[in-house]
């Protein structure tokens, strides 16, 4: 009874995982929602230096990288396997070696809404408002 009780569980469980890419694009977003606002509270403290904080989004043909700078430097680089999935930025999808930043202001202002989109199987979206603050989902007009 217990052996059979654990089979069917297991059963279950592995199904989680044979399909790691759609978990992929969760985590990547996740981690690009909190490199963000790390980007936001960075350009927020050090307004007085007038040097915008730089958010860069990088692909690898196995990673996505977002960066956040100031000046020259750099706090960090923050890595997300992509595991065969596409991350598209504002309509036009990211090739390897490419890559987008986004400048924020004294303000902690980007200036203009940036949407992205990771997708493998499903979509999972975070906008980048022109105030600065990221939130998943679409980006509102």
């Amino acid at each position: 009874m217990v052996i059979t009780l654990i089979a069917i569980i297991s059963i279950g469980a592995s199904s989680l995982f044979l399909n790691t890419d759609r978990y992929t694009t969760i985590a990547a977003r996740e981690q690009l929602v909190t490199v963000a606002v790390l980007a936001q509270r960075r350009a927020l403290a050090n307004a007085v230096a007038a040097t915008p904080v730089n958010l860069t989004v990088s692909q690898t043909s196995s990673d996505w990288l977002f960066t956040v700078s100031q000046g020259t430097t750099s706090f960090g680089t923050r890595e997300a396997p992509r595991a065969g999935a596409a991350l598209a930025i504002n309509g036009a999808t990211l090739a390897n070696g490419g890559s987008t930043t986004i400048n924020f202001d004294i303000n902690a202002e980007t200036g203009a809404a940036n949407q992205f989109v990771f997708s493998a199987g499903n979509s999972h979206s975070l906008c980048i408002s022109a105030s600065g603050f990221a939130y998943i989902g679409n980006c509102q007009p």
